[in-house]
């Protein structure tokens, strides 16, 4: 079970979380290595971490495209009638596809953004079939090619990162 305090992290737990997002796999023999702690006080903080929900699990990065020979599909969808049931309705519909591999309540002109994999255009239908029975508006864009994903970011340089620089002037 999760704690629900949530600690301050210091730079030590910040290197930790970095090395185990690099590689879930990494012995913690290496990773107290590269902290400089010993075994046992860098697996009481993996423990701690965990406990408090930092880390939520280890995963290996598949490449699913490759796998199934599969295609993507980004969805941006919104709820004619947005209300609490007809989210909970959208969201159930979500939690059950299993095709459905991502999906983030947005805000702005759309409600949802989701990422689906299907193995054609009629597999892709088929998923979102369920979601006809709603009043919902949505766009379709396959992608050609992902840029960049969250698997590959690197979590020290995302929390130490410095705001954008601002291009007015303070004179």
């Amino acid at each position: 079970m999760r704690e629900m305090t949530c600690a301050p992290l210091d730079p030590l737990d910040l290197q930790i979380l970095a090395a185990l997002a690099h590689d879930g796999r990494i012995s913690k023999v290496r990773l107290a290595e590269i902290t400089g702690l010993s075994p046992t006080p860098c697996a009481m903080r993996i423990e701690r971490l965990e406990r408090a929900g930092y880390i939520r699990g280890y995963h290996a990065d598949i490449d699913i495209e490759r796998l199934g020979n599969l295609s993507q599909f980004i969805v941006m969808a919104s709820l004619r009638n947005c209300t609490a049931e007809a989210a909970r309705q959208f969201e159930a519909i979500v939690a059950t596809t299993p095709n459905i591999v991502a999906c983030d309540a947005v805000s702005g002109s759309n409600d949802y953004a989701m990422r689906i994999f299907a193995r054609n255009v009629r597999h892709y239908h088929a998923t979102m079939a369920p979601f006809l029975t709603m009043e919902i508006d949505y766009t379709t864009y396959p992608v050609s090619k992902t840029v960049k994903d969250r698997t590959r970011l690197n979590v020290t340089d995302l929390i130490d990162a410095p705001p954008p620089s601002s291009s007015v002037d303070h004179d």
